[in-house]
């Protein structure tokens, strides 16, 4: 008997041994993970490969695949499916020896045999309570919901931040091109009025005029040249490219031209509300408090092991898992709560955006229409003017500044539109990577 016994013991070690996961180090090196951070190149990417100019949508696109970020929120995705699995599992057999049988021999008789031994091996299988494993399998099925809408909300923000930050760059270039233009249009001055000076054609006081006039442009083309490095960076670190890539971007798309921005107010909210993957992120949140209210409830009753014996575990220290009921029931209204005031937030976001979009576009049309016109025209008539002496410099060159402010206001005013366009879209749920009602399918 003993042997057999022996045998058997090996052979169980034996199978526990074989059916374990050996340790498989994987250290990290920072430097080397820069490195290939360094190597992150655009190349043909999502765009024509026959073409090397990228628009917002092809950018948006490589970044959602190529942003460390990203990457990271997307991993969590691989864990809550690894513990999906571990919520469906059934609890593990409980092996154990009593060493009373034994004892009590000895003490009483002074001698044991192998009877002794083998009373105080014993085995339970403990048994789930009615409801418990489908509620872990809820309150995981829930949280992976909820990984999967964060990747999506991830990818959604991500997404409006490159639009927007690609129309940053436009805006700084061609800030970048006004300003080469008007610098060399001040050199161009400041040459005329010293050479008319040397030639006694021209005061000193004019002279001076049209030098200050260029240094102020030189100043400006430093800062616009700054905005333009500074604004090409950003839009780098969202693409997950190195700093310095210098990428070819191509024309400037109008979210004029969307249908949904001819929309109004609450149309655009409601469309938010069935659309946007943060919000259904926290509902799915919410159904993981349901779920674990649920669990909470089916772990109120003893629980019981089965086996060469029975086992009841009576919850009587626990006052019967009522406190835990409470907590869950409060978890769950504070997730409610919480998914109220997001949705007062998308309401505030919408509407506010949805102001500042009517205003860029009044702007635009004030500036377009009414002063730039009329500052090109009084700088011609004040050229004119000075032609034919009858204005002075210090008025051309305020009527030429007013123009280059003109101009400036335009392009901002231009850009603050295409950005609260895409803003507004975003936030209202139509600028999206892909379809919400397909995600959860794609991704799995």
């Amino acid at each position: 008997m003993n042997r057999e016994m022996t045998r058997g013991l090996a052979a169980w070690a034996l199978l526990l041994l074989t059916s374990c996961v050996t340790y498989e180090p994987a250290p990290i090196d920072p430097l080397d993970v820069l490195q290939r951070l360094d190597e992150v190149d655009l190349g043909v990417g999502p765009a024509d490969p026959d073409s090397s100019v990228y628009g917002p949508r092809e950018l948006a696109a490589f970044a959602i695949t190529h942003q460390p970020q990203l990457a990271a929120i997307r991993a969590e995705v691989g864990v809550r499916r690894a513990l999906l699995v571990e919520a469906g599992l059934l609890p593990d057999p409980q092996i154990g020896w009593d060493a009373m049988d034994l004892l009590a021999s000895e003490i009483v008789d002074g001698t044991s045999d192998s009877v002794d031994v083998l009373s105080g091996f014993g085995v339970m299988f403990p048994l789930l309570r009615p409801g418990e494993r489908s509620a872990r399998e809820g309150i995981a099925d829930s949280q992976l919901d909820q990984a999967l809408w964060q990747v999506a909300t991830a990818e959604w923000a991500l997404t409006r931040d490159v639009h927007v930050a690609f129309e940053e760059v436009r805006a700084a270039e061609e800030l970048e091109r006004q300003t080469q233009t008007l610098t060399e249009l001040a050199e161009s001055n400041a040459t005329y009025f010293e050479q008319a000076q040397a030639a006694g054609a021209a005061t000193a006081i004019q002279a001076s005029l049209a030098r200050g006039e260029l240094q102020r442009m030189r100043l400006e083309s430093t800062r616009v040249f700054t905005r333009v490095q500074q604004s090409r960076r950003s839009l780098n670190a969202l693409l997950g490219l190195p700093p310095d890539i210098r990428l070819a971007l191509g024309e400037i798309e109008d979210p004029s031209s969307h249908e949904a921005l001819k929309s109004d107010r609450q149309a655009l909210t409601r469309h938010a509300v069935e659309s946007r993957p943060d919000l259904t992120a926290l509902q799915a949140r919410y159904r993981a408090a349901e779920e674990g209210l649920r669990l909470a409830v089916a772990q109120q009753w003893p629980q019981i092991s089965l086996g060469t014996g029975l086992q009841l575990t009576l919850p009587l220290l626990s006052d019967f898992g009522r406190p835990a009921i409470v907590t869950a029931r409060a978890r769950r209204a504070r997730v409610a709560l919480e998914l109220t005031a997001a949705l007062h937030e998308v309401r505030r976001e919408i509407a506010q955006t949805h102001v500042e979009w009517e205003l860029a576009h009044r702007e635009v049309a004030v500036i377009e229409n009414e002063l730039l016109p009329n500052v090109e025209t009084s700088l011609e008539l004040s050229r004119e003017a000075f032609r034919a002496g009858e204005a002075t410099l210090l008025e051309t060159l305020a009527l030429q500044r007013a123009l280059v402010e003109a101009r400036t206001l335009r392009i901002e005013a231009r850009a603050r539109r295409a950005k609260t366009g895409w803003t507004l879209l975003a936030e209202s749920g139509w600028l999206l990577r892909s379809d919400p009602d397909d995600l959860k399918e794609d991704e799995r």
